[in-house]
């Protein structure tokens, strides 16, 4: 039976998500093909068609789900963009086990794995200038600092929800504590 195109582009996107999964679970070396494949639900065979290595398979995973989610966190203008990215950052990490993956993978996995982080530094400096960009004029900081301490932060929160999840700010104190950040940033 020969398969679609629709069909090995979902077991594409299965084995991503599973690597995703199995990057924050396991780490660089403990995520190995075999438990990428079975937390999919394929073979190991169907993991190699698509991947030719481990490596392969990490920078394809973050680079989906950056994709995937890097849009939709950049949405409002002026102070409430960061004080709404912090916030949905933050709610993410806290309610979506694949965006907590993605970004675990991201801050954790991939510098232990990818010896070339060009691509890594690229989207960063992406979302440095994006963020910057976004920010109100304010004579006292300079955005393009401003937006650096925002992914130092952000980059801190990662590693907070995997190490210490309960000490993210709960779903009642979110909004409050992400505005008075933002509004500290920007003084």
């Amino acid at each position: 039976m020969r398969r679609t195109a629709e069909d090995a582009e979902r077991t594409r996107l299965a084995l991503l998500e599973a690597a995703l999964m199995a990057f924050e679970e396991k780490g660089w070396r403990g995520a190995t093909f075999e438990h990428v494949a079975e937390r999919a639900g394929l073979t190991r065979g169907a993991l190699h068609h698509h991947f030719r290595s481990k490596a392969v398979l990490l920078e394809e995973a973050l680079t989906w789900g950056w994709a995937e989610y890097g849009n939709h966190l950049f949405v409002h203008n002026g102070e409430a963009t960061l004080s709404a990215l912090l916030t949905e950052f933050v709610t993410l990490l806290r309610d979506d086990a694949l965006f907590r993956a993605l970004a675990a993978s991201t801050v954790l996995v991939a510098p232990q794995a990818l010896t070339d982080r060009s691509e890594k530094n690229a989207a960063l400096d992406a979302w440095r200038d994006q963020i910057a960009a976004t920010l109100p004029s304010t004579g006292e900081a300079d955005s393009e600092t401003v937006a650096g301490l925002a992914l130092v932060f952000l980059q801190g929160l990662t590693v907070t929800a995997v190490t210490r999840p309960d000490d993210l700010p709960q779903p009642d104190e979110l909004s409050a504590a992400m505005t008075a950040l933002a509004r500290g940033l920007l003084t």
